[in-house]
């Protein structure tokens, strides 16, 4: 913002002509939204919408932080489902373009850092637009087109605009701010059994099998599936940790305590076995990074006790059913004890068949349910020959575009886990830094974390990857200021 403020202290004539076009954007759409809209709730949303364009054209951080938060706890898919609300998503992104031009076009801040991930999103995206050739269903492959073009913008936008290393902070602040808001709601309703208030579509919870025949509900939160709830809330976990052992004022400590415990809970409350073992991993490497000091070993064992005590047996009759991938007393391994094992077994077997016989460019993009009932005959597991979802994101991606789109995406993948490793070396590189590289740090498990849920579930909501790819793609830019910031001369300025 200080810098924003002196250039344009630098720059009269700019801030006269910055201002006088914001106030006649303003005006003139305020006049037409109250003349041709009568819904009060449009026009307020879309004024708001307004209001935000202006503050992060002269505070890009507060468009930022609203538009992760936004985009974390799927307010706008909320508002579109429960009231009919046009889409806040595309509104939002469109203001964030608009100010990033007007931002480069009068204050002169050309953007930076997007154009080689923007070159392996395109060349991804065109290995999906090419499959239309070939696909079975061309109406899947369109939709998923039209939704990854807009994931690919979010990354892009966030990558333009995440510049700053204290707006790095905010953001991480921004990550757990969601999950205390979603996790809050969603283990409110768990405890109080509330199950058929939804919150707002915030907190939603289903009926479902947990073990054997016994049922219960499961909460599935903003998405309205268990197990992709489970991995976004894993995500949180080690950055809540992570803060709560470094934050300095103990308020902030307490937060982010208060984020890992209710994030924690949420995950159980789903009963997702993937996400069970997704946030085990991501705990164990979170302890092998930061060995507890005899201190904080208290605390987190004081939590841990905690969030156990809430944790109802059914959860663990649910785990339990793992054992189905364990060999028993003769060494055999029996996937049939659990329908959803089976079929679990069931799909990642038909993929490895489709990848053989289609291993350069796949059956298209979104065409594995479509294809699944043909293809899984051959392998006679399926517990029924219904259209079903491959729930490994990886063999998703290998059968759907084959091992071109499956190397693009690894590539995607890989970079993004190098920029974010790279910048923790170089913060911990400067003693003055090592603030941001424990944040990091706490970043690139939680991906970790998500990346490995995704082993168990496929790319249905993509939305968070693509956020999350682009705070990785901004770590360079990070770097850079957080180096500047220690110069003499960027201090006086």
């Amino acid at each position: 913002m200080a810098v924003i403020v002196k250039k344009l202290q630098e720059s009269p004539g700019r801030t006269t002509l910055l201002y006088a076009a914001l106030s006649i954007i303003i005006g003139s759409s305020i006049g037409l939204l109250t003349i041709g809209l009568n819904n009060p709730f449009l026009i307020l949303l879309l004024t708001g919408g307004l209001v935000v364009m202006v503050a992060t054209v002269v505070s890009v951080e507060i468009g930022l932080l609203l538009f992760v938060f936004l985009t974390y706890t799927r307010f706008s898919d909320n508002a579109i489902d429960f009231y009919n609300a046009p889409s806040v998503a595309k509104f939002f992104v469109g203001l964030l373009i608009i100010a990033i031009l007007i931002r480069w076009a009068i204050l002169g801040e050309r953007p930076t850092g997007w154009q080689v991930p923007a070159i392996i999103l395109v060349f991804y995206g065109l290995i999906g637009f090419f499959s239309l050739m070939y696909a079975t269903n061309t109406e899947s492959v369109i939709n998923t087109l039209s939704n990854y073009v807009k994931d690919a913008l979010i990354a892009l936008v966030i990558i333009v605009l995440l510049k700053r290393a204290p707006t790095f902070r905010h953001v991480i602040w921004t990550l757990l701010a969601a999950g205390i808001f979603l996790g809050a709601l969603s283990v409110f309703q768990y405890l109080t059994g509330t199950f058929d208030n939804s919150y707002g579509g915030f907190a939603r919870a289903e009926l479902r099998g947990i073990a054997g025949d016994d049922s219960g509900y499961r909460l599935t939160g903003p998405i309205g599936d268990p197990n992709f709830f489970a991995q976004i809330m894993i995500v949180l976990i080690p950055i809540a940790l992570e803060r709560m052992m470094h934050e300095s004022k103990l308020i902030l400590k307490i937060l982010a305590g208060v984020a890992g415990a209710l994030s924690l809970l949420t995950v159980v409350f789903t009963f997702s076995r993937g996400g069970f073992v997704a946030a085990a991993v991501a705990l164990v490497i979170f302890f092998l990074v930061y060995p507890p000091r005899p201190l904080y070993l208290i605390i987190i064992i004081g939590l841990g006790i905690a969030v156990f005590s809430f944790i109802p047996t059914s959860y663990y009759d649910r785990i339990l059913t793992l054992q189905g991938f364990l060999p028993d007393a003769s060494g055999r391994i029996d996937i049939r004890t659990d329908n959803s094992i089976q079929g679990r077994a069931s799909q990642n077997l038909t993929a490895w068949n489709i990848f053989t016989q289609y291993p350069l460019v796949g059956i298209g993009l979104d065409n594995f349910e479509v294809r699944y009932p043909e293809f899984s005959k051959e392998i006679g597991l399926a517990p029924s020959a219904s259209n079903k979802s491959l729930h490994n994101l990886y063999f998703e991606v290998a059968t759907e575009t084959g091992i071109l789109g499956l190397s693009v995406f690894l590539l995607l993948i890989g970079l993004s886990i190098r920029s974010i490793l790279n910048a923790r070396n170089a913060f911990f590189a400067v003693p003055e830094l090592h603030e941001y590289a424990h944040l990091a740090t706490g970043l690139i498990i939680g991906f970790a974390g998500y990346l490995f849920a995704a082993l168990f579930i496929h790319a249905a909501f993509p939305r968070y990857f693509y956020l999350l790819v682009g705070i990785a793609f901004s770590m360079p830019a990070i770097v850079e200021h957080a180096k500047n910031m220690l110069k003499p001369s960027f201090i006086k300025a």
